[in-house]
This record gives C-alpha cells, structure tokens and sequence, in this order.
C-alpha cells in the first residue's frame, strides 16, 4: 500500500514539474476552452450546412471551412428574418477553430497526461485525435481536385482545374508541333503588362473576371457592359455584351471566366482581345457556332501563326490514360444510374501498359493522383474522372488506428483491474 503511495507521489510530482516548467502552456490546456470550442465548431456546421443550400458545398466549404472567420446573415425565410437578415454575424471559421483545437489538445497532451499504464489508452486518443485535426488542415491546404475528360478511343495526359483559369499562346506555325505559352490565374488578376521571352508580344491585362454573364447582341447595335473596347476576335464579331458576375460555387453553377486585354508590338497596338473560358472545355460549339472560334483564337505576327484561349488550368502528366470502353447502367425502369464504368489502358513510362475498370467507388490510383469516376456520356462516347491529389491521405487512417489501439487499451485495462477486483473479493476469507 505504502509502495503504491509513494508511486502517486512521485507521479503527482512529475506532473506538476511539467506544469512549472510548461507553464505558459497551462491556459491552453483549459478543458472549457475544449468544451467551447466544440460548441463553436457546432455551430460553424449548422451554419455551412444551411448555407450549402444558397452557395453549394464548395462555396460553405471556401467560405467557412478553409477561412478563419465567415460572415452570416439570418436567413429571410426563417421567423424575424425580415429583421434579422441585415444584420451580419460573424462565424469562426474552420481554420482557427481546427487551429485552436490543435494547440489545445497539445498543450493538453504535454502538461496533463502521463505514460503509465492507467492513461496510455487515454494518450493515444488524443495523439490520433491531433494527428486527425492535423491531417484535415494539411488536406485543405494541399489537397488538389481536378478533372480529367476522355473521348472513347482516345488518350488524355493532362489534368483540368474545377477553380482557376490560364491564358494560352499556342505556336502552331510548324505542322505537327505546338508550342505553347501559359500565364496563370494570379498573374491575370494582378492586372498590368505582362512580359516574358517565350512571347514575342506583349500583353496588358484590361479586365479579368472569374465569372460572368455574355449575350450575343444583334449586329449593328452598341455593345454594352465590358467588351466595349474588344476590336479584334470573336468578341467583336460575335457581338458580344459582357457583364460582370460573383463565382458560383454551387454543384450546378457555371462559371465563364473571361479576359479583355491588349497586344503590343513594341508600342504598336495589334488590337483589343476577348477571351472567354468554358467551364466544361472547350465545348463552345454547344453554345453557338459563332463562339465556337474561342477555342483558338489566330494571331498571326511576324510570319507566325499562334492562337490564344482562356482555358481551365492545366497540369501535363508524365503518363497517359486511354479510354477503350465506357458503360452505364440504370436501375430498371427508371433513368437513375447506379453504376458508371470506364474500361481504360493507363500508359506509363518506358511503354509500360496497365488495364484497369474504373467505377463508382473503385478508383484508379497511380504517382500520386486517385482517379474517380465523376461523370458519364454513354451516348457522346466520353468520361470524365474527377482527380485528387491528397498527399496526407494516410494520415486519417494512422489517426483512426491510435484511436482504436486507445480505445481498447483502454477498455481492456479497466476490465482486467475490474476481474481481478471481483476474483479477489470472490476469494473465501
């Protein structure tokens, strides 16, 4: 008993060294921060769910999620929101909740809990609990998500961004070459004159939006809205009315970003230029015959032909994926698909070939990237994957085993104490 004594003594006084010595950390270690915390990441969800409604997933997600703090306004449709809806209401966001939680649970770890067999079930919890929160920061800050479209019978080694656009220069004056000359989005939004040795030309970025609203006007009518200035291009012989608009970050919203800007020889004008990107590709012959040129755009300078279009950002794969065979299925007597299937051959490196079926929730994974069956054409003949770069995505699943390892060490200890307690009091005097 007395050597029992002894061991709390020693361990009550190891820990309150720590704490002497780690005492800065104290206050973060507070579990009402803990609890309100928790109460507030509540909240944050039940805000971001009701806002999925008005702005989509991607939109509550950019809004109160990857942010530090999100503005609310009350709902008009809910009781006194006539009243209430002017009023905003600042939300924490994702970011510094997640944050927070995180130098909590550490300075937590650090000041209150011990190595012994009593606590360590309790230890690995909250280890995989912080490698979880880590995890899930460190997966908003790199994770990518793209797109990738394949015609049937066709290869594709290139990935498409959901969000972000790129100006591209293509020199096609060698037949079966192309050289080609992209300036990203953050450029196009800084504004000015861009420069640089792969362009013979130079360019001054007029106006650049990432999303808005177009008409073709009638011949012989005033353009009104952005494009009043374009001169040269489909903008100007299509007509076009360009009208600013916010991102639709709804699963269904469409975002046509545009750009007008201008091209110098030296100090020569060589005209006003409308770029328009199409959210799907390069699909503008779906949209009128007379757009479908904004897929390339000719300029022709100094003997050479190159073509420009504003189009989703790109990354080139050192591989290559070719789509043979594509299926749908549907449940029967309806037109509701439960299954999408893409039969393709993934080129790889130093002619090496892999089959592969890619189906609902069977990707394809390879260097890095999950490939996702997102979305099916039976009847035009082509897929489209949905692409996710994730380089932390083993680290929910360590978390989770800490957490299951915790749990039942935990629970294992406890019993083994609770029998022997029971076999001992059972034991005849």
């Amino acid at each position: 008993m007395s050597k029992e004594i002894n061991t709390r003594k020693k361990r009550k006084s190891s820990l309150g060294s720590r704490r002497k010595k780690f005492a800065w950390l104290v206050p973060f270690a507070s579990i009402r921060l803990t609890l309100t915390l928790l109460s507030l990441s509540m909240i944050l969800i039940f805000v971001a769910t009701l806002e999925q409604v008005r702005i989509g997933i991607r939109g509550a997600l950019a809004e109160y999620f990857e942010s530090m703090f999100g503005i609310w306004h009350y709902p008009e449709q809910f009781w006194g929101g006539e009243f209430l809806h002017a009023f905003p209401l600042p939300v924490p966001g994702g970011y510094l909740l997640g944050g927070l939680l995180i130098v909590n649970l550490t300075a937590a770890y650090i000041t209150r809990f011990q190595w012994t067999g009593k606590k360590m079930g309790i230890q690995l919890i909250h280890l995989g609990i912080i490698m979880l929160l880590v995890g899930q920061l460190a997966t908003q800050a790199m994770q990518e998500e793209s797109r990738m479209q394949i015609n049937k019978g066709e290869s594709s080694n290139y990935i498409e961004r959901f969000h972000g656009v790129e100006l591209a220069f293509s020199d096609v004056t060698v037949p079966n070459t192309q050289k080609v000359v992209t300036i990203p989005q953050d450029i196009l939004e800084d504004g000015g004159t861009v420069r640089t040795a792969d362009l013979p030309f130079k360019i001054k970025v007029k106006k650049f939006g990432v999303n808005c609203d177009f008409t073709v006007t009638p011949q012989g009518s005033n353009r009104e809205g952005q494009a009043k200035e374009v001169n040269r291009g489909v903008g100007q012989t299509a007509n076009l009315t360009i009208r600013d608009k916010e991102e639709d970050f709804s699963s269904e919203g469409l975002n046509f970003g545009y750009l007008i800007f201008e091209i110098f020889d030296g100090t020569k004008s060589l005209g006003t230029w409308l770029s328009l990107a199409h959210p799907g590709g390069n699909h503008w012959w779906k949209q009128s015959p007379k757009l479908s040129d904004f897929a390339f755009q000719p300029i022709r300078h100094d003997g050479r032909l190159w073509g420009v279009t504003l189009r989703s950002e790109r990354e080139y794969l050192p591989y290559s994926i070719e789509l043979i065979d594509v299926e749908n299925e549907f449940y029967q007597g309806t037109e509701i698909p439960f299954n999408f299937e893409s039969d393709i051959v993934l080129n790889m490196e130093k002619n090496q070939t892999r089959q592969a079926l890619v189906y609902m929730n069977t990707p394809l994974r390879h260097a890095g990237k999950t490939f996702y069956q997102y979305q099916m054409n039976a009847a035009a003949d082509y897929t489209v994957f949905q692409v996710i770069r994730n380089p932390s995505w083993l680290v929910p699943y360590i978390a989770c085993i800490l957490v299951s390892i915790g749990l039942l060490w935990q629970f294992s200890f406890h019993l083994v104490r609770f029998l022997r307690k029971n076999s001992n009091n059972a034991q005849p005097a």
